[in-house]
């Protein structure tokens, strides 16, 4: 048997590495409610938001006319009561970034990322 050389092994490895990685990040799921993205995931830190402006900014944003008045009834988009429990608080801005249709984008115009912050953090509390 050739002994591997201290140099090769940590080429193997760090190809094995990228290899799995590449390989993860190929995977689709198609449920919306437990998708994340590379930025989610690796975000060190994320602003907190403020949930009263965000609260503001899902009627003025007319989130309200898909997930209802306080988000809670629903209507064409999905009840948002108890996202906490499906998304961390990255994942729901995450969400909001980068919908999945049929919600649309409203990110970065008219939301900014304060405003996405915001709502999230609004959201987080149904």
């Amino acid at each position: 048997m050739t002994p591997i050389l201290p140099g090769r092994f940590a080429y193997l490895t760090a190809a094995t590495l990228l290899l799995a990685l590449a390989a993860a990040g190929c995977s689709k799921n198609g449920d919306q409610s437990s998708q994340t993205t590379a930025q989610s995931v690796t975000s060190p830190a994320v602003a907190a938001g403020d949930a009263a402006r965000g609260k503001q900014l899902f009627a003025s944003a007319k989130c309200t006319s898909c997930h209802g008045a306080n988000g809670v009834e629903g209507g064409v988009g999905p009840t948002l009561k108890g996202e906490k429990a499906r998304k961390n608080y990255v994942q729901t801005i995450a969400q909001i970034r980068d919908p999945q249709p049929p919600m649309p984008k409203l990110y970065p115009d008219p939301l900014n990322d304060k405003d996405v912050q915001d709502i999230a953090a609004y959201v987080q509390t149904l």
